[in-house]
């Protein structure tokens, strides 16, 4: 399992201060560089990315209903960090930030987009985003706009692409679907982070 993430990145009063913000929301700018959950617990977590994270640094982890929780890094083994919190969140709190990590069913896969099928494929083998960008030739912001569905590789691209994941090039295209099967989806996976029944859980959308 890994959580999509991105590190905020400000200066307050000459001390730079990170703050990590699970899921896909955000814009990839001067001050965003991309980053994954590879495990989250109630005590910490632990984080791949590219941002210079020092043992005994204080960053801040913006979580599902906790908001933003302080956590130390307690090892660093660059691209990997391990950090603790410094109050233990709850339960509940994981589950619904590991929602948006859950491995997906094969109806899940089906209406996945093209960003979210290639984040998938990448992590399934274990490829960090420096991998995919070094055996393409292009910058590690690239490939993660790519996943976020802020940009599409160019058709040339694509079959070097296909070929660093494992698949064949219509393997990066997913199939299509309709609204029915993405909303249905969705309230499966809102009833499980909270622990009632999917007929519980109403989606409202306004056009």
């Amino acid at each position: 399992m890994a959580i999509d993430a991105h590190f905020e990145t400000n200066d307050q009063r000459g001390a730079a201060r990170h703050t990590l913000r699970l899921g896909v929301s955000g814009r990839l700018g001067d001050s965003t560089l991309a980053a994954n959950v590879r495990n989250l617990s109630t005590s910490g977590l632990l984080i791949e990315t590219d941002v210079t994270l020092a043992e005994g640094e204080t960053i801040v982890v913006d979580l599902p209903h906790a908001g933003e929780t302080a956590a130390t890094v307690v090892w660093s083994d660059a691209p990997m960090h391990g950090c603790r919190f410094e109050v233990p969140i709850s339960p509940a709190t994981v589950s619904a930030a590991q929602l948006a990590g859950e491995p997906l069913d094969d109806e899940a896969m089906a209406s996945e987009d093209f960003g979210e099928r290639i984040h998938r494929l990448r992590v399934e083998r274990g490829l960090s985003l420096a991998d995919i960008a070094g055996r393409l030739g292009v910058s590690k912001p690239t490939v993660w706009a790519w996943e976020h569905g802020k940009s599409r590789p160019v058709e040339r691209r694509l079959p070097d692409l296909a070929a660093a994941l494992g698949v064949t090039p219509g393997g990066l295209e997913p199939a299509a679907s309709g609204p029915p099967e993405i909303l249905e989806r969705s309230r499966r996976r809102v009833a499980e982070a909270y622990g009632v029944e999917p007929a519980r859980v109403r989606i409202m959308i306004e056009l």
